[in-house]
């Protein structure tokens, strides 16, 4: 009877757990640099359109491992991560990565002073040049710590042993083309990852594909001023 009660209480836990954990970053979220107060280096416009898929069709959801007893873990390795509705810290996560990605990196370029319109649209000709991409990776491993204790493995995260470890890797590829000649201007290729553990008592979260465009967008821009210092207009 104790034993029936003790894991009734530690359902309970791990319902309030999750309950508590699914408003974590509960949609995408960008926030570009500052706007640069300078003239703009090129006196063009760009256009910036949706990035293209080239993501792997994959998804491995195998948490309730955790269940089985001696398993220390169960765990989720995620390629398409937007596309399944629990995630080991979280829900679902409205996420659309070839739209929103490229609105963040149109604002981003837009603040940054190197041209003179920056702008986000399905149709690329629009501008004087034109930013087009792929993505190559949104990875999400994420594992639930339960220490090889099935379902009673939760107790430990009450006493301060890690509850869940997360990482996120972004892949991204970017072209710079001239609208009127189709010549590639400038090309850069990036990836970068991120992990994070989390607590009960210290929650991390599942998504961290803005820290990492963000990252990209650091190494990208001086690459591309670079670039187009000698770049004839």
């Amino acid at each position: 009877m104790k034993r029936k009660i003790a894991v009734l209480f530690i359902g309970v836990l791990m319902i309030f757990i999750m309950a508590g954990c699914s408003t974590q970053r509960a949609a995408w979220t960008y926030k570009a640099e500052p706007p640069a107060t300078m003239a703009p280096m090129i006196n063009k416009s760009l256009a910036v359109s949706p990035l293209s898929d080239r993501r792997e069709d994959r998804n491995r959801d195998m948490v309730a491992m955790y269940l089985i007893p001696l398993m220390p873990y169960g765990w989720q390795d995620l390629r398409t991560p937007e596309s399944v509705e629990i995630h080991i810290n979280s829900g679902l996560w409205p996420f659309r990565p070839t739209e929103d990605f490229a609105k963040a990196i149109a604002e981003e370029l837009n603040h940054s002073g190197i041209f003179k319109e920056v702008f986000f649209t399905d149709r690329p000709n629009e501008g004087d040049l034109f930013l087009k991409g792929e993505i190559k990776s949104t990875s999400y491993n994420g594992k639930i710590m339960t220490y090889c204790l099935s379902f009673e493995g939760p107790i430990l995260w009450f006493v301060g042993l890690p509850k869940a470890y997360i990482e996120n890797i972004l892949g991204l590829s970017l072209q710079l083309v001239d609208s009127k000649t189709n010549e590639v201007v400038w090309q850069g290729a990036y990836e970068k990852r991120e992990g994070r553990t989390s607590w009960i008592y210290a929650m991390q979260p599942d998504f961290l594909y803005d820290r990492l465009l963000k990252e990209i967008m650091k190494e990208a821009l001086p690459s591309l001023k670079n670039k187009l210092a000698n770049y004839q207009e």
